[in-house]
């Protein structure tokens, strides 16, 4: 009986001293694995920046480890956005390693680029899965507004904002306005020194056209970006630029 409350004891101690550390160990296993399965930063326009992944293994060695890893292909960051090193070196006697992934604001857009890291297979190594860096621009903002004066019947049109890369920034969805309803005004947040386009769709394929004209029209600081009106068919799209 003694002999078993000295085991819970060293286990107890072990958990804790583990908890305080931070730092998964555990001897006699071949183990490696990202410090977190999500990682989440920005790029500020026109720069680059350096971003630290955390890497374990299970246990120490005496000798420098170098462990592989690649992209995987699943990935949807921007091509050009991003620079990953093949390797990650675990210095001799830690269990500790850092990954410098290089970022630039290169192709970025709108949206959340996400950057799955992953490490290759190797024989008698188990490792914790893929690790998912996402990242955005930061970007200096601009106010678009958007106001539509309706044919009468509110329900049939929709909208959407794309970035270069075709990204949507901002839509409005067929149904969204009434039949009936006389006009609609949006605020749209973009971001500056962009180019993006601007579609406006109709579900019956009149345009704004019927019972009497409408007419949209996309400014920003008082400048017309986009514009028009009556019978455009089904869609009409327009580039514009926040330049």
């Amino acid at each position: 009986m003694n002999k078993l409350k000295y085991i819970f004891l060293a286990l107890t101690v072990f958990v804790f001293a583990s908890c305080e550390e931070d730092i998964p160990t555990a001897e006699g296993t071949n183990y490696v694995t990202f410090s977190k399965s999500t990682y989440s930063t920005s790029v500020d326009v026109g720069a680059t920046k350096s971003f630290d992944v955390t890497v374990f293994t299970a246990n120490t060695s005496g000798s420098d480890r170098t462990i592989n890893l690649s992209v995987d292909p699943a990935s949807t960051a921007a091509a050009g956005s991003y620079t990953v090193p093949t390797s990650v070196t675990i210095p001799g006697g830690s269990n500790v390693g850092t990954l410098t992934v290089q970022l630039s604001d290169t192709n970025l857009g709108i949206g959340v680029n996400a950057l799955i890291l992953k490490f290759d297979a190797v024989e008698g190594l188990a490792n914790g899965g893929s690790a998912t860096l996402n990242y955005i621009q930061n970007c200096s903002e601009v106010t678009a507004t958007l106001a539509i004066n309706f044919d009468g019947y509110g329900s049939e049109t929709s909208w959407v904002i794309t970035d270069s890369l075709g990204g949507v920034v901002a839509s409005k969805a067929a149904g969204t306005y009434a039949d009936g309803q006389a006009t609609a005004s949006e605020t749209i947040t973009l971001c500056a020194g962009r180019d993006f386009t601007f579609t406006i769709n109709d579900s019956f394929g009149d345009g704004l056209s019927f019972p009497a004209n409408g007419t949209y029209s996309l400014t920003i600081g008082g400048v017309v970006k986009a514009s028009g009106g009556g019978d455009f068919g089904s869609t009409e799209a327009t580039a514009f630029d926040t330049k």
